[in-house]
């Protein structure tokens, strides 16, 4: 996540001021961190998008176990033999939801080891809330960035990456020596897909809002910090002003609270929703941005398609 920019300043506007806003909305992005999440955050520059494996560049076992997930941490048994020297995966549970492609923000459970001796080095089990990032965009490791892809919403797999698509000669601290082979097990919570928005066919007078699919986590109450991802636009001519989907980043809004700091089509069109859902909100003059510079028409019909990443 990041702190906002002037476009979402607008939409998220805040009564009180900027300052407040920023402390509202502005936590640091949920990418891995040396600290925190170090397996799986890319050391490259390299930031082209990951292809789907193929049969010719990573090695594909499928299990027989296709229930879905239990949310319950994963043990990591490491395969046998010697370290890998090409990408393997094996799908120990295979999802039914959304395929995972380049371009997706997923959100992920995940346990790393070490290939050498099953010692475990990361986990987002352990700090109590998943990883999220963006695949394909050079966020992670290229075994993550490979071996992901293709993956479907509720699957749990297991990766077997070589060092030279995980940190090759580089050390990571004491735990992950240089040219180290890792072993993931990854459990793929959700798919966001960035929306196509379509135009209103008339202007609206009141709020409209439709759940165009409905998640199943954690429902929005007053005073909760929301993590989406959104595109807005305005209904006259189909112009989008603002998207987070642009930045490749989500934001952090607060939902429900005195003074507000969001629009107020925005609190009453997420209150009530839950973690997962995608919505659509036509919102009328008077619900929307206050943008006294004129570059929103004060009488202008807005639409915003809101993914609810999660509720904290």
């Amino acid at each position: 996540m990041t702190n906002p920019p002037t476009s979402l300043r607008r939409l998220a506007a805040l009564a009180c001021g900027l300052s407040l806003l920023v402390a509202a909305c502005g936590s640091e992005s949920s990418t891995a961190t040396d600290d925190t999440t170090a397996a799986p955050t890319s050391t490259t520059d390299d930031t082209s998008a990951a292809e789907t494996p193929t049969d010719s560049d990573a090695s594909v076992r499928t299990s027989d176990d296709s229930s879905a997930t239990d949310g319950a941490k994963p043990e990591v048994v490491v395969p046998a033999g010697p370290a890998p020297t090409e990408l393997e995966f094996d799908d120990l549970i295979v999802g039914e939801g959304a395929t995972a492609a380049d371009g997706d923000y997923l959100v992920m459970q995940y346990v790393g080891v070490r290939h050498a001796d099953g010692g475990q080095f990361d986990a987002s089990w352990d700090r109590g809330q998943p990883f999220s990032f963006t695949l394909g965009a050079g966020m992670v490791i290229q075994g993550w960035d490979q071996g992901i892809a293709g993956m479907q919403e509720g699957g749990r797999r297991l990766l077997n990456i070589p060092s030279d698509l995980a940190y090759g000669s580089q050390a990571r601290g004491a735990d992950i020596p240089a040219d180290s082979a890792l072993v993931f097990v990854v459990d793929l919570i959700s798919v966001v897909r960035q929306p196509t928005v379509e135009n209103a066919p008339e202007p609206v007078t009141e709020l409209d809002v439709e759940v165009l699919s409905e998640g199943s986590g954690e429902v929005i109450e007053a005073g909760d910090v929301v993590e989406v991802h959104y595109i807005a636009m305005l209904q006259t001519n189909g112009e989008v002003f603002d998207s987070t989907w642009s930045r490749g980043q989500t934001a952090q809004v607060v939902i429900g609270v005195d003074p507000p700091q969001v629009i107020e089509a925005w609190n009453d069109g997420l209150l009530g929703r839950r973690a997962g859902d995608h919505v659509r909100l036509v919102i009328p003059p008077g619900m929307g941005i206050d943008d006294p510079s004129g570059a929103i028409p004060a009488d202008a019909t807005i639409i915003t398609e809101v993914n609810i990443v999660s509720v904290n």
